[in-house]
């Protein structure tokens, strides 16, 4: 998870611009009674045109190009064609670019509410709250802070607004996998006080929730939160510099 050279810092930024065509073109269709499945094919036709992988179906054989979870899929749902969209449903995009020149991984998730969030003041605010922690625990992504100094700035937000941290899913390093070490949760852990060195590459992901924290796995990749409630998934791939940390996607 120590990003080596600039060549492979690069690539990163190549694979960068490819992720966030695929966002802006998930967006631009995102509507009511559009099938979670017209996505996921938008996302292998587009990996297809840039010459990338969809990793997380190349390395744990996930039966499909995206992970698109509604309302109480904490992660990991697999699109299928009878998932369709309604007006009020809070959907989570998570995906996952692989090159083909380095091999290097970048990650990278939003949630939005389907159709117009400024109807449901209640999730807009989880989403806010979430993204808002997102961002915090980022400006503490610098050498010489600790990995301590990440998740308390995420945890001290998301509970100063009255919401929960997933306590059983985690952020991590990623390189040439998708998971790498330093595993991390969003709240307080023990022995956590691992430096941040530069030239790490960590993705940055707060899961939160309205009303609980407990969470079980339903089906093969699924999972889900156990009281039905929202919840709600915002991340960013962090390149650790000399200054401030690096946005990668």
């Amino acid at each position: 998870m120590i990003v080596k050279n600039n060549k492979e810092i690069e690539q990163l930024r190549k694979n960068w611009k490819i992720h966030k065509i695929i966002f802006e073109e998930i967006k631009k269709i995102i509507k009511p009674w559009i099938s979670a499945i017209d996505i996921d094919i938008l996302c292998w036709n587009l990996c297809k045109k840039h010459s990338v992988l969809p990793w997380f179906k190349w390395v744990y054989n996930f039966p499909a190009n995206i992970c698109i979870s509604i309302n109480d899929v904490v992660v990991h749902w697999i699109p299928k064609k009878s998932m369709i969209f309604k007006e009020w449903d809070v959907v989570k995009f998570d995906f996952w670019v692989k090159d083909k020149n380095m091999w290097l991984n970048t990650d990278a998730a939003f949630t939005v509410i389907i159709w117009d969030e400024n109807k449901y003041p209640k999730i807009k605010k989880l989403l806010d709250t979430t993204k808002e922690a997102l961002y915090k625990g980022i400006e503490q992504c610098k050498i010489w802070n600790k990995i301590w100094d990440i998740w308390n700035a995420i945890q001290k937000h998301v509970e100063s607004e009255w919401f929960f941290i997933v306590k059983d899913l985690t952020w991590h390093g990623l390189w040439f996998t998708l998971h790498e070490k330093p595993y991390i949760y969003n709240y307080w852990k023990p022995n956590t006080w691992e430096k941040i060195k530069k030239w790490m590459l960590l993705a940055i992901e707060p899961i939160t929730w309205f009303s609980s924290w407990k969470i079980y796995e339903k089906w093969w990749f699924e999972i889900y939160i156990s009281d039905w409630s929202y919840w709600c998934q915002f991340e960013h791939t962090i390149l650790i510099t000399d200054n401030e940390p690096e946005i990668i996607v």
